[in-house]
Formats: C-alpha cells, structure tokens, sequence
C-alpha cells in the first residue's frame, strides 16, 4: 500500500511538472525595456550573460541583469515608461529586474537621480544599495548616493514618498526629507531637511521639465519611451486614414529601419538600434506608412494603458530563394522592411496569445484582434510562434521604392551599420513564400555587445562589483551565459530559446561547471554562498572582511522589517578581481597610495518606535559633479592617460551574510586603476557640505528656467 501512495505521489509531482514546463514554455517576456537615452563622457555597459564591457550608444535597448557605469567625468541617462534615470559620474548601476510589475535597481557606488511621473497601481521602483533597499511609494523625485570610500548610503526625498529597508525598522521618507545611512545594514541613520541643490541636481530638473511639457505626449501615450524627442526633429499631421502622423524631418531617399545596427537582447532576440536620436520611439512603438510621398510615423490609439514594446517592427524576407540575383560579397542575406498600418506584428520569440493580442493593438489599429490572433498565432510544441500565413498578407510598404533592406548576415551577427552594407533590393526579390517571422541568422558574442564589441572601454573597480546590496525584493537569477546556450540558439537560427529550452541548458550547464569553479571556500566567519544555477560561483577574496548576518525571509511591506543580503554575482567566466578582457592599455595596473581616513560614525538616538534618530540633521555625502553638458552636446572623446594610481580603498565596515559572526574591521583590497584618469582630479565622491554651507561646486548656468517644484502627488 505504501508503494502505490508513493506511486501516486511521484506521478501527481510529474504532472505537476509537465504542466509548469508547458506553461513556462509561453513565459511572456517584459512588455517594457529601458532606452539609454543620453551619454557624455565614457559610459560603458556589460549586457547580461556576458562577461565583457563595451562602449555604450545611444538607444541601446538594456533589460534584466544589464550593468552600466559612468567613468570619471561621465553621465548617462536612461529611460523607462514614464521614469529617468540619471547617473552621475563614477557610477555603478546594475538593472537588477525589469518586469511589468517591477523595476528593481542595483546601486554600487555613486550618484542616482530618480524621476518618475506616474506610478501605476502595483507597479514598484526599488534601489537597492550596500546599505538599504528603497521602495518608492509615490511618484516624484528622488537622489541616491553611495559613498564607494566609507560605509555611507544618502537618500534624498524631494518630492514623493518612500520605505528603506534593512535589518533594523523600516525608515519612511517623506517630501523634503533625506537620511544617511550607516552602520551596514542595520538601518542606523541621521535624518534632516534636504539639501539645497547642486550642478548635477540642476542639470537633472531642467531635463525633467523639458521632457514632461514635450508636445508629442498630446498624440502618444505617456509611457512612449523616447516620444519626447520628437518635438524638435519633426512636426505631427493629422490624416483622414491614419490621425495624427509624425513626419521627420529627414534627407531624401530615407527609409525607416535603414541607418542603424541590429543587436541580440534576450528574451526578444534581434532587435534594432537606430543612429537618430529620436529614432527609439518609431522603431520600438507604432507602424511606419508611406503617405503623400513622404514617410510618416502613426503611433496607433492614444489608449490608457501602457504600449508594449517590440524590439522591432517589421516583417522579415530570406530563405532560399531570396537574394539569388543579389550580390551579398559571399554568403548568404537576410531583408527586412517596415510593418504598415494595421499588419500584424508576430514576434519571433516565444509568447502567449494574450501577449500576441496586446503588442498589436497597442500599437496600430487593429479591427478585429481575435480573428487576426487566429490567423497569426499558431505554436509549434509549445515552444515557438510560427505561421505560414503570413505569406498571404499584403503588406503595404513592401513595394515601395527604398522600403525594402537587405544585409549580409555577417552585418547582423557583427552588429555592423546596416547602411554601409546594404544592397538595393528590386521588387522581384521580394517573391513569394520569402516572408518569415524571424531573421534566420544565429547570433554570436559580438551580436550581444553590439557596435563598438572588441574596443577599449572603461570599467567600475573590481570593488564596486564585489559589494553585496540589500533586496527587499527577492531579485531573478542570474541569465545563462551567452556563451552556454550558443550551440542551442544556432540550431533555431534568429528565434530565442523558450523557457524549457533555456532551463535545460541551465541545467547542464550546472553539471559541465567543475566542483571547485561552482562551489564557495567557506571561511571561518562567512558560510559558503548558495549557488546561482548556470553560473559559475567564485570563492571569496582571501582580504574581504567577515560578516554577521541577516534574515533570510523577504521583510513586510512596511514596519519592522529586514532586507535580503544580495551578494554580488560572479560575472560568468571571471574570477575576483581579475580585469575584463580587454586590451591592456584600458587595465592599468594598480600602484598603492595614502589612504582616505573614514569619517567618525554618527552618534544616534533611538525613538520610542525604534528607529534611530539624529542628534542634529547631516547631510548625504554626494558625488562630484562635472559641469553640465548641454542636452545636444557631442559626446567628448575617453579621457587621457594618467600615469598616476588609483586610491586604495579606506577599512571598510562589516557587512552581513547568511549566518551570524562578529564584526571584522579588516581592510578591503585597493581598487584597480581600470581606466586612465586625467592627472591632478580627485574622485568624485566626495562629502557635501551642510545646508547652511555653500556647496564646493558652483551650480551650472542652464539656457533653460529653472522650473518650479513639482506636486509630489502628480
């Protein structure tokens, strides 16, 4: 009796599984992705599942587990729904979960600016740094800093609302309102009024006021990423057929999907980098038409809701008989033009029907959504979306002269400009039966870098990627290495691996991974770490310092609550402190020097709800900020050599892991001279002067007005 029970058991777990594969096989990727909007100075960014860095370029789509940083003299802003994120210089900032649900931040070391102009139910924005996590509650306007040199984490609160979360009772900040905090994650802080603005504040609110009164927002809806540029490189039109049509202003001869790169981003697989600065919102939002002579963009329905993002909307032309009368300089092509009004968009990666449903009515006009559905979506095994049907479909801008481009294949595997290769394509190529929903082409590892793949770049300090964080939200895992799951994307060429296939791979990349490369060297304070599956785990440095712990459960919204210790994930295929690979004149080697005394540790009260409390309000810390460059200023060229060394790291303070032991005030490794700095300029993390004080850096002169504060509660 007892083996039938057990029987029974193990067949009811088997279907339990069969099931969760089957449904995980349609896990829908994030409707949403983050634009990088602007960058000056040398930014960098180290896409996920690979362990290099590259030069960052503007309208690089970044998701899940993508890490950016901002070299000295460096700012970069990102953009996602109707949120800006700015990044100061000497900033490490790791998109540690983007969802439809949630955006999650990894702050490092440096200086963050938050703008968020409406929150929709449910949706949370969380920074999560060495310190605390921080939840925002409403949408305003936020400041974090971290101290990459002492145990410091500042929050700032000038408009809004929010919840930092640590070991210790949760500490709300309201409007007008910042907190330092100390003390590793036991939430001990000093809190006062906020600071008075500095350069790099200023320089974030008149972009935030350029942007909220863009023009375009009355034809699109708000969460448009990148619809505020509009504005200045085009004019709206209204038409019968279509409504309102935005019309660049571009040379003669121009076609959309023309001048600019593919690039591989999973889970969506080939997407489109476009050269123009305004070129994000066109090619990720709406359809293209082709109207009195002249391209126009029509973004579909102003609708409530928020638009899903596609990676790019057009429909592909190979196979075999495409490109038999072309010349592709050996080897084979693949051709794509724009998707017109009301075509529907079938993605090449795996989807439900709900998703198939919301990425096309969101973005065209669409009569009857479920009679497109079951002409378009069809699965083959639960896996991937195909259907022969869309050779029927007479597609709009397929004919029309110029609409129609066509590429080597190795353009699109080396990321290169699709304008410099492209072939003129006539009409009798386009033959039928030549149609696909996916670019049969399998990416490679310069596919995922992108543009500027196998260049010097600059990289944050083996330090900053070292330092756990604290997640009051239980982040993702860490993606499959690119180079793990290569051989499966080639045998479905330009389709990314479904969930099924993608934890198989997972799976046998946990079994190929050597016991001493997947395992943690436990030392006599510090416990070994669980390992993340399909990445390799690294033992611990043999100069880190020993840790006491927190709890292992997700903390209450609100109250006493403690946050999750996030250690920093190995990137795959690199042990501690070892450089990125990439030329030797970008890795300088590091030179000791005077250390940076740590200031004194803050004196606390505790109130009788037990929180910590401040004798006397302190200001946060904050990072150097250069002088403001213009919104439209060309991107300078990479900093000089310096033959000076990098500073070695102060004696850092003890931070937690998963089981308790005493505090080690043992000294952290001195950072690494990754890139070259100009002589005589200190780093810009630096303390700042208290409210009463005048700041050390004057503040910039704007050709814009200032604005006036905004409502905390818009």
């Amino acid at each position: 009796m007892k083996i039938l029970h057990r029987f029974a058991f193990m067949n009811l777990l088997l279907a339990v599984f069969v099931a969760s594969v089957a449904l995980s096989a349609f896990a829908d990727p994030p409707g949403r992705a983050v634009r990088l909007k602007y960058i000056s100075g040398a930014v960098s960014i180290q896409p996920g599942g690979v362990n290099d860095w590259v030069e960052a370029v503007v309208n690089r789509p970044l998701t899940t587990a993508d890490r950016v940083w901002t070299d000295k003299q460096a700012r970069a802003e990102l953009h996602l729904g109707s949120a800006a994120l700015r990044m100061n210089a000497e900033t490490s900032l790791t998109l540690t979960n983007v969802s439809d649900d949630i955006v999650q931040i990894e702050l490092d070391q440096g200086t963050l600016n938050l703008h968020i102009r409406h929150l929709f139910g449910g949706e949370t924005y969380e920074i999560d740094t060495p310190n605390q996590a921080f939840t925002i509650l409403k949408s305003g306007d936020y400041r974090f800093d971290v101290d990459p040199n002492a145990d410091t984490t500042s929050v700032t609160v000038w408009h809004g609302e929010g919840e930092a979360n640590g070991q210790g009772p949760g500490v709300r900040l309201r409007s007008g309102e910042q907190a330092s905090f100390t003390g590793g994650t036991s939430l001990q802080h000093q809190a006062g009024k906020a600071p008075g603005f500095d350069g790099f504040d200023d320089w974030c609110r008149v972009r935030d006021d350029r942007e909220d009164h863009a023009k375009s927002y009355q034809y699109v809806s708000a969460d448009v990423v990148g619809a505020d540029d509009l504005d200045e490189y085009g004019s709206w039109r209204t038409t019968g057929e279509y409504g309102s049509v935005w019309v660049p202003a571009v040379a003669p001869g121009w076609a959309p999907y023309h001048y600019g790169h593919w690039v591989w981003v999973e889970p969506w697989g080939w997407t489109w980098v476009d050269d123009a600065p305004w070129g994000f919102a066109p090619c990720h939002y709406g359809r293209w038409v082709h109207y009195g002579g002249f391209w126009a963009w029509a973004p579909g329905p102003v609708v409530v809701v928020r638009p899903v993002y596609a990676p790019a909307l057009v429909a592909w032309v190979g196979g075999p008989h495409f490109g038999v009368g072309l010349s592709f300089g050996g080897g084979g092509g693949v051709g794509w033009f724009a998707l017109g009004w009301g075509e529907p968009y079938v993605p090449s990666y795996a989807a439900s029907r709900t998703y198939f449903q919301q990425v096309n009515v969101s973005n065209t006009h669409i009569t009857n959504i479920t009679n497109v559905t079951n002409n378009y979506y069809v699965t083959n095994n639960n896996t991937t979306v195909v259907n022969n049907n869309i050779q029927n479909i007479h597609y709009a801008n397929q004919n029309v002269a110029g609409a129609v481009t066509a590429v080597p294949t190795r353009t699109m595997t080396n990321s290169e400009p699709v304008a410099k290769a492209a072939v003129v394509v006539p009409a009798s190529e386009v033959k039928a039966g030549a149609f696909a929903t996916a670019a049969p082409v399998a990416p490679q590892r310069n596919s995922v870098l992108g543009a500027k793949a196998g260049a010097p770049t600059a990289m944050p300090p083996a330090q900053a990627m070292a330092r756990p964080v604290v997640a009051h939200t239980a982040p993702p895992p860490r993606p499959v290495p690119f180079e793990a799951k290569q051989e499966a994307l080639a045998k479905n060429p330009g389709r990314p691996l479904d969930a099924q296939t993608e934890a198989q791979v997972r799976a046998t990349a946990v079994r190929q991974t050597p016991p001493a490369a997947n395992r943690t060297t436990p030392s006599p304070a510090q416990p070994a770490k669980p390992n993340l599956p399909g990445v390799p785990t690294e033992p611990k440095p043999a100069a880190a310092e020993a840790k006491p712990s927190s709890p292992a459960a997700a903390p209450p919204a609100s109250g006493n609550s403690s946050g999750r210790i996030v250690p920093r994930p190995p990137q795959p295929g690199v042990q501690p402190g070892t450089a990125n690979p990439t030329p030797a004149a970008v890795n300088a080697a590091p030179n000791p020097s005077r250390p940076v005394p740590r200031p004194p540790q803050p004196q606390l009260e505790r109130t009788s709800g037990g929180s910590a409390q401040p004798t006397a309000p302190v200001p946060h810390p904050v990072a150097g900020s250069p002088a403001a460059p213009a919104a439209s200023a060309p991107r300078p060229a990479s900093n000089p050599a310096n033959p000076n060394a990098a500073q070695p790291r102060p004696q850092a303070s003890p931070r937690p892991v998963s089981q308790p032991s005493a505090p080690s005030s043992a000294a952290a490794p001195p950072r690494p001279q990754t890139q070259a700095r100009p002589q005589g300029e200190s780093r810009s993390q630096a303390p700042r002067p208290p409210q009463e004080q005048s700041h050390s850096q004057p503040k910039q002169n704007h050709s814009e007005p200032k604005p006036e504060h905004k409502n905390e509660n818009k």
